[in-house]
């Protein structure tokens, strides 16, 4: 009896409507690493187990250097400078949209969903650890509630 009680619970209790449309798992720069050393980054246990799977990420746009197709997302608000060679964050990530889309302007901190690829990647004439393939932006519901994508 309990375990009926249990079952009628959660299946009439409100669930995001995110979480029943089978959203993505969200991850963070706290989720990235292990370790970092001079000698690199060691993955950590849940973004290794995230790996080729869809994710979505929050992070601020690095508007310099422009790279056609992708764009660089950092943890904290990122700034260019004059240098002749932009040196962005180590752990900056590789969002590389998804072909034939056409992507809006995108927000100073936009919210992105893609397939998690781990590894050094050329992007431009950057090399980023964490990238987003076939990348979309996410745009919260007109309810705000929720995430949704706009192909």
């Amino acid at each position: 009896m309990r375990k009926i009680c249990l079952f009628l619970l959660l299946a009439v209790s409100p669930m995001p409507s995110a979480a029943r449309a089978g959203a993505p798992p969200t991850i963070d720069w706290p989720d990235f690493y292990a370790r970092v050393t001079v000698q690199g980054v060691e993955y950590s246990d849940r973004i290794k187990e995230l790996e080729g799977k869809r994710v979505r990420l929050r992070g601020y746009a690095i508007r310099t250097p422009e790279i056609l197709g992708a764009l660089l997302l950092s943890r904290e608000a990122f700034a260019a400078s004059d240098a002749e060679e932009t040196e962005i964050p180590f752990d900056a990530v590789g969002v590389v949209w998804k072909k034939a889309i056409s992507i809006p302007p995108i927000p100073s901190r936009p919210t992105v969903e893609g397939t998690l690829r781990l590894g050094g990647h050329e992007l431009g004439s950057q090399v980023v650890s964490i990238t987003l393939e076939e990348a979309v932006p996410v745009y919260p519901s007109r309810s705000g509630t929720s995430g949704s994508r706009r192909r």
